[in-house]
């Protein structure tokens, strides 16, 4: 049995440690990039031609998406097979697993990060937020557990403290890290936790489709 068919079989993880050591058994957070919508999950397993999830969205066998992962990188793949909150991906093309679990993102001194730079969900949600002791409409372009990209009605500067308001999440302050065409990206200084922006990201989506 080769790597990808191991995997696919669905088998318990030290199963798949012990009869395949090119399975590579991880645990880091990627972006499903679907038709209508991008959703958390979470990575477990990883070989050159597939990969074992988790998340909260309904997958169909047969499915094609695409699942983006550290520091950007993307890849297309297709639904396998799905078991109770846990999906089976085959890649359309093989991949380094090295070099995808060797990309890591610049540390920070003053903000705490996740060790793998969490994906960008993009959302375009309305918000309100505290600056320079007033409050301002803004609108939430993308977020992930570490951070978020903003569209401000005015110019701050690099690590000015923003306090971000978003229905649904609780309160989140970070400092801007960088600034590029009228967009602001921001570092959180406390990371959120994976399954509260992932039930906000399926909250929101399904808000959206009402």
């Amino acid at each position: 049995m080769n790597a990808l068919s191991t995997m696919l079989a669905g088998q318990p993880a030290s199963t798949r440690r012990s009869r395949d050591p090119r399975v590579t058994t991880v645990l880091t957070t990627g972006k499903l990039i679907l038709e209508d919508r991008e959703v958390l999950c979470r990575v477990r397993n990883l070989s050159t031609m597939g990969m074992m999830i988790e998340t909260g969205a309904v997958l169909r066998v047969g499915q094609d998406l695409r699942i983006g992962m550290r520091c950007g990188s993307e890849f297309d793949a297709s639904v396998a097979w799905t078991r109770d909150g846990a999906a089976g991906l085959k890649l359309h093309a093989p991949i380094d697993v090295t070099a995808v679990l060797a990309a890591r993102p610049a540390r920070s001194r003053i903000i705490r990060q996740p060790a793998a730079r969490a994906p960008r969900l993009s959302v375009g949600c309305p918000i309100e937020l505290e600056a320079r002791g007033q409050s301002q409409q803004a609108m939430l372009l993308n977020i992930s557990q570490s951070g978020a990209g903003l569209r401000l009605p005015f110019r701050p500067y690099v690590d000015e403290r923003l306090l971000l308001c978003v229905p649904g999440l609780p309160l989140k302050s970070g400092a801007v890290r960088w600034m590029k065409q009228g967009e602001v990206g921001i570092r959180f200084y406390e990371p959120l936790p994976f399954s509260t922006l992932a039930a906000w990201v399926e909250s929101y989506a399904q808000s959206r489709t009402q």
